[in-house]
């Protein structure tokens, strides 16, 4: 019993430690995301030298991008698994088609925004009405309609130097998907959100297996 035991945990660390076996950037890998099925370019998922599984399940997409080319990761790249910042990288995230919101609605999620924060229509830009935090005003709030009935939510953090980057996260329910999108860039390509978001979307449909 105890060799089978010990044999047991090997197998596990063995498989709980194999290495992602995929590095060929032209692969496809192909991607369960709570039972909805995606085929995704490596490159648009890691930098080809970390490499992925030829398939898993998670429970929330993941996909990179360059602002504006729209290329996907190669080798020479910063990686951002590793929390290493590109300025043009885009980083979107998306749950299941049908799944609807993770936590708060995005009407709620609007109201507490306008209560926690205060009005600076000074800062309002891009057809978004700026909040500031009332305890850090390095800390930014937007709210917008990425489509007219889709409230939108932004948080974007400014950077206190330049050797930081000021980042933003904008957040919506997609009206016809039903379900939760959350795309990550950099504050300086704020201006382009809604080409950002429209690419991203793009993605996920090419990517999406009917």
């Amino acid at each position: 019993m105890k060799k089978i035991s010990l044999c047991l945990v090997s197998f596990l660390l063995l498989t709980g430690c194999a290495k992602p076996n995929i590095h060929d950037s032209n692969a496809q890998i192909k991607v369960d995301v709570d039972g909805d099925k995606y085929v995704i370019p490596l490159n648009h998922i890691v930098r080809p030298d970390t490499g992925s599984y030829e398939s898993f399940e998670t429970d929330m997409g993941l996909g990179y991008f360059f602002w504006p080319n729209g290329r996907g990761l190669n080798n020479n790249d910063k990686d951002p698994n590793v929390l290493e910042h590109e300025d043009d990288i885009i980083r979107f995230n998306w749950t299941a088609i049908g799944s609807g919101i993770i936590g708060n609605d995005m009407p709620t999620r609007v109201e507490i925004i306008k209560e926690s924060n205060h009005r600076d229509i000074t800062q309002d830009k891009f057809n978004l009405e700026a909040y500031v935090d009332n305890n850090d005003d390095s800390i930014l709030s937007y709210i917008g309609h990425v489509y007219p009935d889709s409230p939108t939510t932004f948080r974007c953090w400014i950077a206190e130097n330049e050797d930081q980057n000021s980042l933003c996260q904008m957040e919506y329910l997609h009206p016809v998907y039903n379900n939760n999108i959350l795309i990550h860039f950099d504050a300086k390509n704020l201006s382009n959100w809604q080409a950002i978001n429209e690419m991203a979307i793009d993605y996920m449909e090419q990517w999406h297996q009917d």
